[in-house]
């Protein structure tokens, strides 16, 4: 009988271990996927360099027809609600996708400064510009940490697929902020990781939440956004 019995209490123990480790299993869990959830919610690193391509590459894939319908142009400066008179950076400019319909917006008295580190893609820009008949667009050649913009001169700074290609972007921001008036707005498009169509490995991406709290960590107030791009964020901050 005494072997007995302590047969069966020398059991008890071990008998209590599977309902323990279920319960350890079960708090673990939610630890593992929010640690998970942090590493997706980063730029884990950057991607090939734009100006790395050829020009007849970035033409090519920046005024690609099917844009439209994936960035929508229009809508995106009508929602802007810019006005004649007013300044816009459009930073990262490229060949000026959206810098013309922008200069477009804020004609005939305001204009747009297209900067991008590139000096030949805005060579294009400013050819282009030309042929259509858009004479407010000024090209500045920048740094790769510092935009270069006149003082107190800008409305609106504009980024549309450029953010998740600035390697430093909140020293970054901080130096463009004297470009801008007081009061003046951020308007930052780009892809969503998780999106059905982006250029790059999801990795290499800029959640949104990451560009709202490194824009906050800058200065910048966070504003609004709007959801009607499918694959992008459309971000807009302001200068308090």
């Amino acid at each position: 009988m005494s072997w007995a019995w302590n047969r069966v209490s020398a059991m008890k123990p071990s008998m209590k271990c599977k309902p323990l480790a279920a319960n350890f299993v079960k708090a673990a869990l939610p630890i593992l996927v929010c640690l998970t959830t942090a590493c997706a919610h980063h730029q884990e690193r950057m991607p090939p360099r734009t100006q790395d391509r050829t020009l007849d590459y970035r033409i090519q894939s920046q005024e690609r027809p099917e844009r439209a319908s994936l960035q929508k142009p229009d809508e995106v400066v009508q929602t802007l609600a810019l006005k004649n008179g007013e300044v816009v950076a459009d930073i990262g400019a490229g060949t000026g996708y959206f810098s013309r319909p922008l200069a477009k917006a804020v004609a005939p008295d305001g204009k747009v400064y297209a900067v991008d580190v590139a000096a030949d893609v805005l060579g294009y820009l400013k050819e282009r510009a030309d042929k259509e008949g858009i004479s407010n667009i000024v090209t500045i050649v920048s740094r790769e940490e510092d935009p270069l913009l006149p003082k107190n001169a800008v409305d609106l700074v504009f980024f549309c697929d450029t953010t998740h290609h600035i390697v430093n972007r909140v020293p970054f921001y901080r130096a463009m902020a004297p470009g801008l008036k007081q009061g003046g707005r951020v308007a930052i498009i780009d892809y969503k990781p998780d999106a059905q169509h982006h250029p790059h490995p999801s990795e290499e991406h800029v959640p949104r939440s990451q560009a709202i709290s490194e824009m906050e960590d800058a200065g910048f107030k966070y504003v609004k956004d709007f959801d009607f791009l499918r694959d992008q964020y459309f971000l807009i901050f302001e200068k308090p």
